[in-house]
């Protein structure tokens, strides 16, 4: 994010040196814009200068008040801050802050364009297959999560928005741009304090069943399938030091679920979990036999910047 406090520390660049560029994580919605407010006032508050925030961007939008040419010049002016800070090379990928890249029509598409006149090709499309609370006989909505009831309702509700546009945006904006995006992508259902083995592995199951059985359809021979499993690792930012001046703060960014992913993805019971082969039959009974236990599905954490160039249009 080049929006961020830290995103010009030497210890940032020096960690990148040596490795696959990292992506861009686009901002519209929180903090100060690249641009000075002046050439984007679609996208900011005239009082503060700032950006409308999560929701606001998206009522802003959907009032029509939002241009696509302030879209076009914030995220050019975001990509070509990222070229600056990474000697110029281009994002491995893309995506967008609170998923504001996603949001089908106008938002997407400039998104899109301004991702391939940079020379981005791999972005995120976070459209995740059968959220857990949306199945009422699905046993993992029975599991207690330490976090406040209505808070938590608020963000199930948002991020199933999330998932539906994504996929209408995916079909609508992206295909036509010739981006490209994983096969399956996950992360919604196992967001901070949710994030635990049980709901992890049930729902890379139903997010690989469909994908394995797509692929299966086009081809007898044995294929890669890539999910990009979404996380949020780190230390929770300070109320008087956001990491990108967001006005409020975002509460998740401040809140301890994110050291809570972190200590989770560092654990022995999780390094277990990627060492053994996985049974997607055990956690999705629909799963035909001929693409279950009998080809032993074996995970590797990898980046996008390994994913093949290849649209696998959900």
């Amino acid at each position: 994010m080049v929006t961020g406090s830290a995103c010009r520390s030497a210890e940032l660049r020096s960690f990148f040196a040596s490795r696959p560029t990292p992506g861009l994580h686009l901002n519209l919605t929180e903090g100060r814009p690249v641009c000075p407010p002046g050439q984007v006032p679609s996208l900011v508050n005239p009082d503060t200068g700032r950006f409308l925030g999560k929701l606001g961007f998206r009522a802003a939008l959907s009032a029509g008040q939002v241009s696509r040419s302030d879209i076009l010049a914030e995220a050019g002016a975001q990509f070509a801050r990222f070229a600056e800070l990474f000697d110029g090379r281009p994002a491995g990928h893309a995506d967008g802050h609170q998923h504001a890249h996603s949001l089908p029509g106008l938002a997407a598409s400039a998104f899109a364009e301004a991702a391939a006149a940079a020379g981005v090709h791999r972005v995120r499309v976070p459209a995740e297959c059968r959220l857990p609370w949306l199945d009422v006989g699905d046993e993992d909505n029975n599991k207690t999560v330490e976090t406040d009831g209505e808070a938590q309702s608020q963000r199930r509700r948002f991020l199933t928005d999330v998932s539906n546009d994504a996929a209408i945006a995916a079909k609508q904006e992206f295909a036509s741009a010739g981006l490209t995006w994983p096969g399956a992508f996950m992360g919604l259902s196992s967001m901070g304090a949710e994030m635990r083995l049980d709901r992890v592995a049930r729902q890379l199951a139903r997010q690989l069943s469909p994908a394995l059985i797509k692929l299966r359809s086009m081809s007898d021979e044995p294929a890669e399938l890539w999910c990009e499993w979404m996380v949020h690792p780190g230390e929770p930012c300070l109320p008087g030091e956001p990491g990108c001046g967001g006005d409020p703060v975002d509460e998740f960014a401040c809140s301890s679920e994110r050291r809570h992913e972190a200590d989770f993805l560092a654990s022995e019971e999780f390094a277990h979990f990627l060492m053994r082969p996985f049974d997607c039959e055990a956690f999705v009974a629909e799963l035909p036999s001929d693409i279950a236990a009998s080809e032993a599905v074996r995970l590797r954490l990898s980046s996008f910047h390994d994913m093949p160039l290849v649209t696998q249009p959900l």
